[in-house]
């Protein structure tokens, strides 16, 4: 988390930004009136409170420190697309709108939620900073609206600086370096702050309530794999033009992301658009190969949406339309490997157990084809 008033990195190898109070003068004035309705509040926001009281529970008389996390570098004075920490979004309700470098605080039960307000036209920063300038990356809402949206208490980012960080206080550390760096190094001026297993404790506790969906999390995932099976329709429907092209895998993967992106925020993980041998590459994401008819093609693909909530769908598709017969012998084998598995499941049971009965059916028929040099037993 970059301190406001250190030099922009994005503008370090930049010309000098003009800085003479005529430019300043020019540049803040003349804007159309900014509107920032105060809304009512978002339907998993009711969720994100049950789920910090949950927590909190777990953790009673602690201060629990939740950052966003900040944006991170791709190149040079370009950053890759921004995303909130899952753990913040689950106990905030803030999905992809969320404002970098936010930070939620738990303390003792009672929520505060720190972010960047907007600075205001009349500022450098508005027009100056290219990472957090609202000229250069779109407004920011105001701390009355987020308040309204989220449910939450909200207050300055500059705020947090002054929170305590004592004995009680526990961070999720993989969310923000500065600011596990920032609460490390107090925890080191005090020795009876050193040890940090409090954090790891939090960070299993919020992994494994993550588990178990609640009723808006439920609905998400299914409009996620409702937009998910559109995106996979798409290619379907782009067979001969993605036949057409030598890098046909990339006119799958760009099909998908057009609707990810429609539908969606974004895809929830790299695309895997494998045709021919590449499918025999388990995460083949460079997705560079010709997509050929009599060929299969493996598509691994899923849908994230605002909420952050996502799709995970993996279907093996003859690209001609028609199976031979011996890919179809494969294909029905591993269908009836997976139907073995799905009649088993029930509450409690373990993975293993699911796996393996997947399992017995694909040795069972690689067995019958003498693919194996043991019998299926």
């Amino acid at each position: 988390m970059a301190a406001d008033s250190e030099t922009p990195r994005a503008t370090a190898n930049r010309s000098t930004t003009p800085v003479s109070d005529s430019f300043r003068d020019y540049i803040s004035s003349g804007w159309a009136e900014r509107t920032d309705a105060v809304p009512a509040a978002r339907e998993q926001a009711s969720y994100a409170a049950d789920r910090r009281a949950r927590i909190a529970a777990l953790h009673p008389g602690k201060r629990l420190i939740v950052p966003a996390g900040g944006a991170k570098v791709r190149s040079n004075d370009t950053d890759y697309a921004y995303r909130a920490h899952s753990a913040f979004a689950w106990l905030t309700g803030w999905g992809s709108d969320t404002v970098p470098d936010s930070v939620l605080v738990i303390d003792d039960g009672e929520a505060t939620l720190y972010f960047r307000e907007p600075a205001g036209r009349g500022t450098d920063e508005f027009y100056a900073n290219p990472e957090i300038g609202e000229f250069w990356i779109g407004p920011r809402p105001s701390a009355a609206h987020v308040a309204a949206d989220l449910g939450l208490a909200t207050a300055g980012l500059a705020d947090f600086d002054a929170v305590t960080i004592d004995a009680d206080t526990l961070i999720v550390r993989d969310a923000d370096r500065d600011v596990t760096d920032r609460i490390d190094g107090q925890r080191l001026l005090n020795a009876s702050l050193e040890s940090n297993d409090g954090d790891a404790e939090l960070a299993r506790d919020l992994s494994e309530a993550r588990l178990v969906k609640d009723a808006f999390e439920i609905a998400e995932m299914r409009a996620a794999v409702a937009a998910t099976k559109l995106g996979f329709d798409d290619v379907i429907a782009d067979i001969p033009q993605i036949t057409a092209h030598a890098k046909g895998e990339r006119l799958v993967e760009g099909t998908f992301n057009r609707r990810a992106r429609a539908d969606g925020n974004t895809v929830g993980y790299d695309t895997i658009a494998a045709s021919g041998p590449h499918a025999c590459i388990l995460h083949w994401t460079r997705n560079d190969g010709p997509v050929i008819p009599g060929d299969l093609i493996l598509l691994d693909a899923g849908i994230e949406l605002d909420s952050y909530y996502t799709a995970d769908i993996t279907r093996t598709l003859p690209i001609s339309g028609t199976f031979t017969e011996v890919q179809r012998r494969v294909y029905e084998a591993v269908r009836e490997a997976a139907d073995a598995a799905f009649s088993i499941v029930r509450p409690g049971i373990k993975f293993r157990e699911i796996h393996a009965a997947a399992m017995s059916v694909i040795a069972a028929r690689t067995a019958d084809w003498g693919l194996l040099p043991v019998s299926a037993e």
